[in-house]
């Protein structure tokens, strides 16, 4: 859901027949905004109170297996060193684990069997938030959306 300002800027954008429009981007955040807080929800529901929103940066989809920390840190489009301190509190808590690369200080990241929990909890969270869309807006409509999005990020 979108946050209403306090108080809207008395600078607007030049030319836009619509200033107040959040578009594409803002609307994109605001579902996944829904979805989190959703996941949040369904992994407290599971006992799994220790995960917070920051965590889903490594803890989405495609789950890490295998994968180095800066493969992680790239796709999450955030620093190495940033990915490090949520994979080490992961690992802390019992979600991944980081195993030595045989001749190598490189280490790579998977999920342990907590870690596969969390994942399974969001994947069928995910299918019920998409089943709960599809009846608001209607079958079809959401399977054109969903085509659309598809469509968008496969390219």
């Amino acid at each position: 859901m979108p946050t209403q300002r306090q108080s809207p800027s008395a600078r607007r954008f030049s030319g836009d027949p619509d200033p107040d429009d959040p578009l594409i981007g803002a609307r994109l955040r605001y579902c996944l905004g829904q979805v989190e807080q959703r996941l949040v929800q369904a992994l407290t529901s599971a006992g799994l109170t220790d995960i917070q929103t920051a965590h889903f940066k490594v803890l989405r989809f495609p789950p890490p297996e295998n994968e180095r920390p800066i493969d992680l840190a790239q796709r999450a489009g955030m620093s190495k060193q940033a990915m490090n301190y949520l994979l080490q509190q992961l690992e802390e808590m019992g979600y991944v684990q980081r195993v030595e690369m045989a001749g190598s200080l490189a280490r790579l990241v998977s999920l342990t069997e907590k870690g596969w929990k969390v994942a399974e909890i969001q994947r069928a969270t995910v299918h019920e938030i998409e089943r709960e869309w599809a009846l608001q807006i209607g079958a079809e409509r959401f399977q054109t959306f969903y085509a659309v999005l598809k469509e968008l990020t496969d390219g």
